[in-house]
């Protein structure tokens, strides 16, 4: 069966809420009711039938939903739709459900603010904080550790990246994946805008 891929614009009408999965993966789940309108033969606008969907996240996205949306915030979800057939206290009905890809305030409706993290950050994780990236670090200023040679992923003055650092060569120079550092975890400039 073919995937049904969506696009729905709608407002936040339950606070998301970040769960913890079986794995520890996290997700966060929250509803959107999304109001179309529609012009009448005398041309006014009116409200048509208001639809709800239920939201998942997972990962990154799901950390970053769970810190950035509220309740009310007009958003714009891209994912996957599934419609689920449900039976409980001898009711039944039928659920839609987005799998999220891509999640964004919807700023016809106003203003927000971007601030980017690392996969790690959003998640919670503190890369620095790995054993195995401890003891690499001891053993750069001689405190022990399970080899006296720097890791490929901590450059001279002792960051540490997420990819090993490579120093393009004279016989790679055209490679493309070289000297492209990581956009999740470089330094950037912000710049700020004037009202």
């Amino acid at each position: 069966m073919e995937e049904i891929r969506i696009t729905a614009h709608g407002n936040v009408v339950a606070e998301p809420i970040e769960r913890e999965g079986r794995n520890a993966s996290i997700f966060t789940t929250f509803r959107i009711a999304t109001t179309p309108y529609k012009r009448t033969a005398d041309g006014k606008f009116v409200d048509g039938e208001t639809s709800f969907f239920n939201v998942i996240a997972f990962g990154p996205l799901a950390a970053n939903v769970a810190s950035a949306l509220r309740k009310g915030q007009p958003v714009i979800v891209e994912g996957t739709l599934t419609i689920r057939q449900w039976s409980a206290d001898g009711r039944s009905g039928t659920t839609a459900e987005i799998d999220a890809r891509h999640i964004g305030h919807d700023l016809s409706w106003g203003r927000a603010a971007f601030e980017r993290v690392s996969r790690a950050a959003a998640l919670g994780y503190e890369r620095t904080n790995d054993p195995a990236v401890r003891r690499a670090v001891a053993a750069l200023d001689g405190r022990g550790g399970e080899s006296e040679e720097r890791p490929d992923n901590v450059d001279e003055d002792g960051v540490i990246h997420d990819a090993p650092v490579h120093e393009p060569d004279a016989e790679n120079v055209e490679d493309p994946a070289l000297g492209l550092g990581d956009p999740e975890s470089d330094d950037y400039e912000v710049v700020q805008r004037s009202a």
